[in-house]
């Protein structure tokens, strides 16, 4: 009897939690309609307006996707909305597609930020920060960086037409480029004293790490005792290869943490007992430090192996899905972000340096590039403090 009057008490007592639950999430859902409900009435007020009002006679269809791609613009610079040809073209398969050795990102038109060495871009002389005002006559002002990519692709062997814009010059560039399979020289190195080893990763892709750890090899039988490695403007968006590297540097643990919308986490892991150098290091960075880079940034910073130096880097480290829609078109949304072992968020955000040096593009990579110079400055004070 006891029992039962104890059931009866702790039902009576939960129930008023349990409808409370009920309720509640049950409110949440519909205050998270009315919240879309109420923007999508915005919108129809917009459209309506427009269709009642505009000085000319308005192609609602061209003013709908206009509107479509605004809202995709506000996400971040992966996410896009692809017209039913365009999808069409993102989804065939890249076999026998050639591209001309650059990465570009949206900055008001398609703005070149790494150019592969040795790739026909560089051939022909494209340069990071360079804007592709428009690709074969197209304007790229309504083109996301996804587009711009597949626009960049092509038959190898096939050429195409750039118009760019370059600094402060008053009139655009014309620069014709031919699509090639050739990779360029993804990794090189070189000696910057006695003691200081440079490692260039241009870009990172299946066997990168074997390059790098190739090119460290070399400038330490060279004699370096000390490393810069610049991963500025560099290619490659696959998360794995940038842990791979870090590998190179990192003994073991985490390289970034993966998180989607509903908080569920994946750790990737960096590779164990591959360390081929564990001297002292800089690591330079940029806006143009994006993917595979940024997760490489992020295993050597939280593991306290390297010196970010440089500015902040790109923010592009998600997972994007490709979600078609009811009329052939489909959307290109990042569903997953990459974080640093620590929790900062990288998508957007991007890696803070350690030490912030400002330059122009056009400063980078040769004589006059402060970034390297203070990367060269924090090793050498490094070491006097070690002789002393």
């Amino acid at each position: 009897m006891r029992s039962i009057r104890a059931k009866h008490l702790i039902l009576l007592l939960s129930g008023p939690f349990v409808i409370y639950a009920v309720l509640g999430g049950l409110l949440g859902r519909a205050l998270a309609r009315d919240s879309a409900y109420r923007y999508l009435s915005v919108f129809q007020d917009v459209v309506t307006l427009i269709m009642n009002n505009y000085v000319d006679p308005v192609q609602m269809d061209s003013v709908i996707e206009g509107g479509i791609r605004g809202m995709m613009d506000a996400l971040d610079t992966d996410s896009a909305y692809l017209s039913p040809k365009e999808f069409e073209e993102f989804q065939r398969p890249p076999e026998g597609v050639a591209g001309i050795g650059v990465e570009v990102t949206k900055r008001y038109y398609l703005q070149v930020v790494g150019v592969l060495p040795g790739s026909a871009s560089d051939k022909v002389g494209l340069r990071p920060g360079d804007l592709l005002k428009s690709v074969d006559g197209m304007n790229t002002r309504e083109v996301s960086a996804t587009i711009g990519e597949a626009l960049l692709r092509g038959k190898p062997g096939t050429s195409i037409n750039l118009e760019v814009i370059r600094g402060r010059q008053p009139e655009p560039i014309e620069l014709t480029v031919e699509r090639s399979t050739g990779t360029g020289d993804a990794v090189s190195h070189k000696m910057l004293t006695d003691t200081i080893g440079y490692v260039r990763i241009a870009a990172f892709q299946a066997g990168s790490s074997d390059e790098v750890a190739r090119a460290v090899q070399s400038v330490t039988q060279s004699g370096a005792r000390q490393l810069v490695v610049d991963v500025r403007n560099s290619f490659g968006r696959m998360a794995g290869h940038g842990a791979q590297v870090a590998g190179l540097f990192v003994p073991g643990g985490v390289a970034a943490i993966l998180q989607n919308r509903k908080g569920e986490k994946t750790q990737l892991e960096i590779d164990t007992g591959r360390v081929v150098f564990q001297g002292p290091m800089t690591l330079l960075i940029n806006r143009g430090t994006s993917g595979a880079a940024e997760i490489l940034g992020s295993a050597v910073k939280h593991a306290q192996r390297a010196e970010l130096v440089g500015e902040r880097s790109a923010g592009r480290s998600g997972v994007q899905k490709a979600i078609p829609l009811q009329d052939g078109s489909g959307l290109i949304l990042s569903v997953s972000q990459y974080s640093t072992p620590g929790g900062e968020p990288l998508l957007g955000t991007g890696l803070t340096p350690d030490v912030e040096v400002e330059q122009a593009y056009e400063d980078e990579g040769g004589e006059g590039d402060p970034t390297l110079e203070k990367a060269i400055e924090i090793l050498s004070r490094e070491r006097a403090k070690v002789a002393a």
